[in-house]
């Protein structure tokens, strides 16, 4: 079967389900796939479901976090939308579709490009609200106050993910915002099928959910189950108001005024003044050149800045010959990349209308060359410091991520986000909608580590109107000819940035294929706590007695990545094997 007879039955296979919307199995994707060559490790299970997560087409093909926000996608493509439709449709279907990943009252970024008309980076991720300071956090005697920023309503900043998708779409979309927003519409008012990891996240927050979000994800007071049909009546009413407002419903709308008055409760914490003085932050890209490529990223308070330090030391390293032969030396390159990137950014990461972000000096040639100095005087001198005791954190590893590509090279990376799992595990009653986490992203005091054990500076403290630094690093690669090569990023909090740069090494340095290098195992090192995290695949081969310095821990990696390529005139899209999600196109 082609690739074009399977798509177009997907759609009529996806369109008869009228009560219901479920995760049909992808298989039979494409012919002619060739077979994973036993030497390449893979995460578990990867080779058996390759059929279900790569795609291969030539028109479009997106590649999302769930199969109902891609085939959303597709089914306004259809319909004659573009890229940026396809964008809107399948980002209001996901939060529809993964609740405890992100929600229209969260927030995101999104890199846009459109070769015949321009480049654009677009911040629309939560700001701190008027009333939300560092202080506010903190007891007396300047101690944190354990949890304010992790769960209920002081823990949520002013949301953006609605405004931006709709300026967005308003900006550089063909189709009226109803069609656009049909498929999420349709899977909130008829329901969904509840799948594990949704069912798994409903379990985990069960105890932590306020009535109204339990009335939701509960079935005769109980958290709701895997195959349980999920029903969300208030958000598609929320829905229906945004069809009809557009972006007055979170101006000035009916949904403003219900989150007004949930807080009327709690300090007035976030107003109907703090959502009338959002505004979404439309940038130019973050461009540089590496290993060959154009990438265009998120400027801060994103951290792409620090994924493409992360890609230039690598190249710097290489260039020396003082470094270790082998999968030794390969090891120490990668490690140290990432330890330095990951310490520029506790150290100088966040919001630049708030603090100076050396973007230029990070990116220059110098400062590669004189980290790579530093590396290379533990390399030589085998001096490597002594890990210092670190803090324990839970693991959470949330927000979601869409990448689309198109035949003539227009494409779309977003990640969105509520931050945790469930974010602050409260829901608005009468909205439907889950309230973010996200002042968790701040440093509520230099040096002590958010949910996902990152550590701040002053630079990245809590001040009214400041969006906090954030792993999201959604980005697209240009080849020497200015065509679009890649489009790439991925969920999963602290090692989002090492996820992408695992996979763009493997994809563009090693040159295996996409799919392979999406489902490599992965190494990741977040500067503090100073440890080498790999997936269990790793250990048989991983050189522990030869690099004796570094403290390894095992541990299966939550980051997803969601990755399209253009090879010849073929476009092959691929989602990570550890997750629900699949690309789908024509």
């Amino acid at each position: 079967m082609s690739f074009y007879r399977r798509a177009n039955l997907l759609l009529v296979l996806f369109f008869v389900f009228q009560s219901c919307e479920t995760i049909p199995f992808l298989q039979d994707s494409l012919n002619g796939k060739g077979s994973f060559s036993s030497a390449i490790p893979q995460v578990e299970g990867a080779s058996a479901k390759r059929d279900r997560y790569e795609f291969i087409g030539k028109e479009i093909i997106i590649s999302s976090d769930h199969p109902l926000a891609s085939q959303a996608g597709m089914e306004v493509w259809k319909q004659g939308g573009n890229v940026v439709d396809v964008f809107a449709a399948s980002s209001f279907a996901i939060s529809v579709l993964r609740p405890h990943s992100t929600g229209l009252l969260g927030g995101g970024f999104a890199i846009v490009h459109l070769p015949a008309k321009g480049k654009w980076a677009y911040d629309f991720r939560e700001r701190s609200p008027k009333k939300g300071t560092s202080s506010f956090y903190l007891n007396p005697d300047g101690t944190v106050i354990s949890g304010k920023t992790l769960k209920g309503a002081y823990s949520a900043g002013v949301p953006g993910t609605v405004q931006g998708i709709l300026q967005i779409q308003k900006q550089h979309g063909k189709l009226p915002l109803n069609v656009v927003m049909a498929p999420a519409f349709r899977y909130a008012k008829n329901g969904f099928s509840v799948y594990g990891d949704l069912a798994l996240a409903v379990s985990k927050t069960w105890p932590d959910m306020n009535p109204a979000m339990k009335k939701v994800f509960g079935i005769d007071n109980r958290a709701i189950r895997e195959g349980e049909l999920l029903i969300q009546e208030d958000l598609a009413k929320t829905l229906e108001r945004i069809v009809e407002n557009a972006e007055k419903e979170f101006l000035e709308g009916e949904t403003v005024k219900l989150v007004s008055d949930y807080y009327t409760e709690y300090e007035n914490f976030i107003t109907e003044d703090d959502f009338k003085n959002y505004q979404v932050r439309t940038t130019e890209p973050l461009q540089s050149s590496v290993w060959g490529y154009t990438i265009l990223t998120m400027p801060p308070p994103s951290s792409g800045v620090h994924l493409i330090t992360m890609m230039n030391l690598y190249s710097e390293m290489q260039k020396r010959n003082t470094f270790p032969s082998g999968n030794v030396g390969e090891i120490i390159r990668i490690t140290e990349a990432m330890r330095v990137s990951y310490r520029d950014r506790a150290e100088l990461g966040g919001d630049p209308g708030f603090t100076n972000v050396p973007v230029s000096k990070l990116l220059s040639a110098s400062y590669a060359k004189d980290e790579t100095n530093e590396i290379e005087k533990k390399v030589v001198s085998g001096s490597w410091p002594v890990p210092k005791e670190e803090i324990k954190k839970p693991e959470a590893y949330n927000t979601t991520h869409i990448s689309i590509l198109d035949k003539d090279g227009n494409a779309v990376s977003t990640t969105q986000s509520i931050n945790g799992i469930f974010g602050a595990v409260q829901m608005v009653p009468g909205t439907g909608l889950v309230l973010n986490n996200t002042m968790d992203d701040f440093a509520i005091l230099p040096g002590v580590p958010n949910l996902y054990g990152l550590v701040g500076s002053k630079a990245n403290a809590i001040e009214p109107g400041k969006t906090p630094l954030s792993s999201m690093s959604p980005s697209i690669l240009l080849d020497g000819t200015g065509k679009t090569k890649l489009v790439i990023g991925a969920p999963g909090g602290s090692q989002i940035p090492t996820s992408i740069f695992n996979t763009l090494y493997r994809y563009l340095v090693q040159k295996e294929s996409l799919y392979e290098s999406v489902s490599y195992p992965r190494i990741h090192h977040q500067f503090q706590p100073d440890r080498v995290f790999l997936d269990p695949e790793i250990k048989e081969s991983f050189p522990q007695l030869e690099l004796p310095f570094y403290q390894v821990q095992y541990i299966r990696h939550r980051a997803k990545v969601f990755a399209v390529t253009r090879e010849g005139d073929r476009l092959i899209g691929a989602s990570d094997p550890k997750g629900e999600g699949v690309p789908l196109g024509f």
